[in-house]
């Protein structure tokens, strides 16, 4: 699931990945349940609005066709019962939006010499912890550099060019493909902290000087 459209990866129309693309979901078919679902699943706290008729914008391409029927305490929406396909199509006028509770950006540089360039640290569950290396690329850095207004990714250094971090480390998949205006809108795989040691944390040099 992603938001996008928004001012955040933390607030945005609704789409759905059902394993071929992504789909708009119908505000009809999203509650506040639902909603909860997504923040949580995000890592954005919880819902604080659920607008409909498009508030994000419009979508492309297909719509998503069932209702999702969540309790409320699932941790991702693949374990939220679906309804049965709709008979009467619903319209990207319709489109769902979210607000979650949390808006600020959980991904930060530190270490570098300048604030375009450092250790790659991403916020989770209230605790900073670094990224792990192997689960980073190019067009992944590429998009983090775009979110932060520092250009484009020159370079992904490894062994540790900024010192070790502290905490946990993650080892979250990001799959973009490099045009995504933050990196909560590229398909991720959540893996969690893993054995990834800190010699092995992600890093990026930007294009920008800031």
């Amino acid at each position: 699931v992603r938001l996008v459209g928004g001012n955040s990866p933390c607030s945005g129309r609704v789409e759905i990945h059902d394993g071929t693309q992504w789909k708009t979901v119908c505000d009809s078919d999203f509650g506040p349940k639902a909603a909860d679902v997504v923040c949580r699943e995000l890592q954005c706290g919880a819902a604080l609005s659920v607008p409909g008729a498009a508030h994000f914008g419009e979508g492309v391409g297909p719509m998503w066709d069932r209702e999702l029927q969540c309790a409320g305490n699932e941790s991702s929406l693949v374990f939220c019962p679906m309804g049965s396909p709709r008979d009467q199509p619903c319209t990207h006028m319709d489109a769902a939006g979210l607000t979650c509770t949390r808006k600020d950006s959980w991904f930060r540089l530190v270490n570098g010499s300048t604030a375009c360039e450092g250790r790659v640290e991403v916020h989770v569950l209230g605790t900073w912890g670094s990224l792990c290396a192997s689960c980073w690329d190019l067009l992944d850095a590429h998009v983090l550099c775009h979110h932060l207004d520092c250009g484009f990714a020159e370079s992904i250094p490894r062994g540790g060019p900024f010192g070790r971090g502290t905490g946990p480390v993650w080892r979250d998949s990001f799959h973009c493909n490099g045009t995504e205006a933050h990196l909560g809108q590229c398909p991720v795989t959540t893996l969690g902290a893993s054995p990834c040691s800190h010699e092995n944390n992600a890093a990026v040099i930007c294009s920008g000087e800031c």
